[in-house]
C-alpha cells in the first residue's frame, strides 16, 4: 500500500505484513484509524481501517493461514530440537559442483 505523508510529502509503503498486523490490532482494540510513521520524518500518518480492509479483503482468513504455518513451523523445530537433528541437515559427503572443480 502506497502512502504520501502529509508532513514531508514523501512516498513510503506499507508491506502486506505491516498491513494484516495493523488490521489485526484495530481488530483487537476496536480502533478505526492505523498510525503508519513516515521513514523519513518519523511522523505518523492516519490510515482509515475502511481503506486498508478494502485493499485486504480476506485479512481475516489470512491470519487463520499464518498462525497455522507459525504453529507448524513451531512444532517442526520442537521436533527437531528433541531429535537433535535437524530434518533437512545437509549430509557429510557433499558433491562437488562445477565451481570447485575448475581450481
Amino acid at each position: 500500500m502506497q502512502l504520501h505523508c502529509t508532513y514531508c510529502q514523501n512516498m513510503f509503503a506499507i508491506s502486506r505484513e505491516e498491513m494484516l498486523a495493523a488490521l489485526e490490532h484495530m481488530e483487537e482494540n476496536k480502533l478505526t484509524y492505523y498510525d503508519a510513521h513516515c521513514p523519513k520524518c518519523r511522523r505518523a500518518n492516519r490510515v482509515e481501517r475502511t481503506r486498508m480492509e478494502r485493499l485486504f479483503p480476506d485479512w481475516k482468513k489470512a491470519i487463520k493461514t499464518m498462525t497455522k504455518a507459525a504453529d507448524q513451523a513451531e512444532s517442526m523445530i520442537v521436533k527437531q530440537e528433541a531429535t537433535g537433528k535437524p530434518e533437512n541437515a545437509v549430509p557429510k559427503t557433499i558433491k562437488k559442483t562445477a565451481a570447485t572443480k575448475k581450481k
